[in-house]
């Protein structure tokens, strides 16, 4: 078995601790990665450095560099919704978000935001989440393979309840969520599909709750673009 480089493990794992939830200062990474604090204050100030991180009042965030390596995730997956995303995105009047699986997280890798209302929610490229949460999430979840969804229902919190949701999303073909991965918002969520009906992806669409009660009837038109990108795909 190869060697690994434990400094770049480190920092690596300093990384996914902000992914997962930022700002935070370098005591609470410390803490949470049960590390030294020089080596993390070293590890911090190799990343901001290098643009990995950026420091805000508050503590750390990921920063800009992410988002540039995060642009040349699946290119051609990429590209081939962009358009149809945007198409999507001022049919609907709302944003349209694409992901895909990395281990058991969904991670955004694309989005249109529509600019039709004043008060509109976004994901951040790069951003990423347990598969269990969010409608994008349990929409490539319902459609894993079973090594993968067993992995993610071990780790929740509500056994029974995911069980039921991944059932509810592969009977309907689509999956709901409101105020799981931000308060006052609403997903719905399709995934495309490859030849053997595996996700490739999941194209959703997010709307704050003041517009929720009509997000079912966007159904349709998130239908026909989740397939004209598996067409764009897979011809």
């Amino acid at each position: 078995m190869a060697e690994t480089s434990k400094t770049v493990d480190q920092a690596l794992t300093l990384l996914l601790a902000l992914a997962d939830e930022a700002p935070l200062t370098a005591a609470e990474l410390t803490r949470r990665l049960d590390l030294n604090r020089t080596i993390v204050q070293r590890l911090l100030s190799s990343l901001h450095k290098r643009g990995f991180v950026t420091r805000r009042d508050r503590g750390y965030v990921p920063g800009a560099v992410l988002v540039r390596i995060a642009e040349r995730v699946q290119p051609e997956l990429r590209a081939a919704a962009a358009d149809i995303m945007a198409r999507l995105g001022k049919a609907v009047g709302e944003t349209v978000v694409l992901q895909i699986t990395d281990q058991d997280q969904a991670v955004v890798i694309e989005q249109y935001a529509s600019d039709q209302h004043v008060l509109r929610v976004e994901h951040e490229i790069g951003s990423r989440h347990p598969m269990s949460v969010g409608a994008s999430g349990r929409a490539l979840l319902a459609f894993a393979a079973p090594a993968t969804i067993e992995q993610v229902l071990r780790k929740s919190d509500d056994r029974e309840e995911l069980y039921r949701q991944l059932e509810a999303t592969r009977r309907l073909g689509y999956s709901l969520s409101h105020d799981e991965l931000q308060l006052g918002v609403y997903g719905l969520a399709m995934p495309v599909m490859d030849r053997d009906h595996k996700p490739l992806a999941s194209l959703a669409i997010i709307v704050p709750a003041a517009r929720s009660t009509g997000l079912t009837q966007h159904l349709d038109p998130l239908r026909e673009a989740v397939r004209d990108v598996s067409d764009a795909l897979l011809g």
